[in-house]
C-alpha cells in the first residue's frame, strides 16, 4: 500500500513548476540582448544577399547583355519620366493572336493612369515593310489591311510584340516606351497569388469552346474570383448585346479592381514573390530588371482614383473602324496635353481641389435598375437643383448595383455622386457620345 495520499505532492509540484518558470524568464531576459543582436545581423545579412541576388541576376542570368548591376542601381535611383507609354497584349491559348490589346500612359506629374482598350477586330493598315515580312511567313494576308489582332500572328511569336507596338505607334501617332506580352496562364497565376479579386459579375455567363479549351460557367453577382474564374469573366463575350464592346467594358472594370488591389501596400508586402515571378517567368517585355525595379517604387504614388479607362473611338460594322478625328482628340488629352494644364484643371491656386460643378453640362439619364420611372425621378430631382437633363431612356445592357456616372472630361460629375449610393465617376467619351455626362442608374437605387 502506498503512503502517497495525493494532497502533499500537488503543492510541491506547483512549487517546482513555478521555480522552472522563473528560471526560464530569467534566461529569456538574460539572452534577449543577444537575440536582438543576432536579429539585426540576420536582417543586414538578408538585405546583403538580396543585393547579391540582384547583381547575380543582372550579371549572369538576364538575357540582355547591357542589363548589368551598375545599370540596375542607376535605374533604381533615377527618376521616371513625366510620361511613360506602354502597350499590353494578352495572347490566346496558342500564343498566336492577341486576344486583348491595351495602350496606356502613366503620368508621374499627375500620378494618373490612362488606358485605352483597342478592340481586337479593329481594322488597321500595316506598313509595307511589315506586310512584306508577313508574306514571307504566311501566304494568307493578301492585303495590308487586316484586323489588329492578326498582326502578332502573321509576324510570329518572336517579333510579334515589337511589330504590334510599332503599328500602334503609327495608328495613334505616339511613342511606346515599353511593351508587355502575357498569356492567360500568367493572368491566372497573378490573380491567385494576390488572393483573388472581389467583383460583381454583371450577367450569368455560360460558354463552351473545346477547341480553345475554354469553358465558362459563372453566375451573376458579387463574388471572389480566383484566377480561373477571372479568366472566364474577361474572355466571355457571346452574351453581350454589343459583343466585344461589352466584353471590353467588363474587362476595364475588372482591370480597375485588379490594379487597385495590386498596388495596395498590403498586397505588395504580403506576397512580393507574386510580382517577381510574374515578371521573370510569365512576361515577355522590352523592359529591363532595372526598369521593373524603378517603376515598382512608383506603385505607392499611383492614385487609383485617377485611373481612367477608354474604348478606342470608332464604330462597329462587322469589324471595328477607328474614328480618326475623335481618336486624335483622345490621344492629345492622354499622351500630349501638358501636365500643368491637367493639374490646373483639377486644382486652384493653393493646391485645393476645385469643386466639381456639372450644372452647365448636358446630362443623359439611363434607367439601369428594375424600378419603372426611376430615370424620370432622377431627372426631376436634378432639374430642380439646377442641372440640365437633356434626355432619359432605359438602359438595356449590363446591369450593375452601383450607379455609374460617365463623363467626357475632367472636372465634372463628382458633384452628382451625392445623389446616389456609392456612385462611381468614369471618364469615357465613347459612352457619353453627344452628351457631357451619362448617368446609368444602378439596381440598388
Amino acid at each position: 500500500m502506498s503512503n502517497y495520499d495525493g494532497y502533499g505532492e500537488a503543492p510541491r509540484r506547483r512549487g517546482r513548476q513555478k521555480q522552472r518558470e522563473e528560471s526560464r524568464k530569467y534566461e529569456k531576459r538574460r539572452r534577449s540582448p543577444v537575440r536582438r543582436f543576432f536579429k539585426i545581423v540576420l536582417t543586414v545579412a538578408l538585405l546583403y544577399f538580396a543585393a547579391l541576388l540582384i547583381f547575380a541576376y543582372t550579371a549572369h542570368i538576364s538575357p540582355d547583355p547591357n542589363d548589368k548591376p551598375l545599370d540596375v542601381l542607376t535605374g533604381i535611383i533615377s527618376d521616371v519620366p513625366e510620361r511613360t507609354n506602354f502597350l499590353i497584349m494578352c495572347t490566346d491559348k496558342d500564343g498566336s493572336r492577341t486576344d486583348t490589346i491595351m495602350v496606356g500612359c502613366y503620368n508621374s506629374k499627375t500620378n494618373g493612369l490612362d488606358i485605352i482598350s483597342i478592340p481586337r477586330d479593329t481594322i488597321v493598315t500595316v506598313s509595307d515593310e511589315h506586310f512584306e515580312r508577313m508574306q514571307l511567313e504566311y501566304p494568307q494576308p493578301d492585303s495590308p489591311e487586316m484586323q489588329i489582332n492578326h498582326i502578332h500572328h502573321f509576324i510570329g511569336e518572336k517579333d510579334g510584340p515589337e511589330v504590334l507596338a510599332s503599328e500602334v505607334e503609327n495608328m495613334l501617332d505616339i511613342d511606346i516606351d515599353y511593351y508587355v506580352r502575357v498569356n492567360f496562364e500568367a493572368f491566372r497565376y497573378f490573380v491567385d497569388s494576390i488572393g483573388g479579386i472581389s467583383f460583381d459579375v454583371p450577367v450569368d455567363m455560360y460558354y463552351r469552346d473545346p477547341a480553345q479549351d475554354l469553358y465558362i460557367d459563372l453566375n451573376a453577382g458579387v463574388q471572389l474570383l480566383d484566377g480561373d474564374k477571372a479568366e472566364q469573366l474577361v474572355r466571355y463575350r457571346s452574351g453581350y448585346s454589343n459583343g466585344d464592346i461589352g466584353r471590353i467594358e467588363v474587362q476595364q472594370e475588372f482591370l480597375r479592381a485588379l490594379v487597385k488591389k495590386a498596388v495596395s501596400s498590403e498586397t505588395v508586402t504580403s506576397n512580393p514573390k507574386a510580382y517577381i515571378n510574374t515578371f521573370l517567368k510569365y512576361v515577355t517585355t522590352n523592359a529591363t530588371i532595372a526598369d521593373a525595379l524603378k517603376y515598382a517604387s512608383e506603385f505607392k504614388k499611383l492614385d487609383v482614383n485617377n485611373m481612367n479607362t477608354y474604348l478606342l473611338p470608332g464604330e462597329a460594322y462587322n469589324r471595328y473602324y477607328c474614328d480618326e478625328e475623335e481618336t486624335s482628340r483622345l490621344v492629345y488629352e492622354i499622351f500630349k496635353r501638358p501636365s500643368e494644364e491637367i493639374l490646373e484643371n483639377r486644382t486652384e491656386e493653393g493646391g485645393e481641389e476645385k469643386p466639381s460643378d456639372s450644372r452647365g453640362a448636358s446630362i443623359q439619364v439611363l434607367n439601369g435598375g428594375y424600378t419603372d420611372g426611376k430615370a424620370g425621378e432622377v431627372r426631376d430631382m436634378l432639374t430642380s437643383d439646377g442641372y440640365t437633363v437633356s434626355d432619359i431612356a432605359t438602359y438595356s445592357d449590363i446591369k450593375k448595383e452601383q450607379t455609374r456616372i460617365y463623363v467626357n472630361r475632367d472636372g465634372i460629375g463628382e458633384d452628382l455622386t451625392s445623389y446616389f449610393k456609392d456612385a462611381e465617376v468614369i471618364r469615357d467619351s465613347h459612352i457619353t457620345g453627344d452628351y457631357d455626362i451619362v448617368i446609368i442608374i444602378g439596381t440598388e437605387e
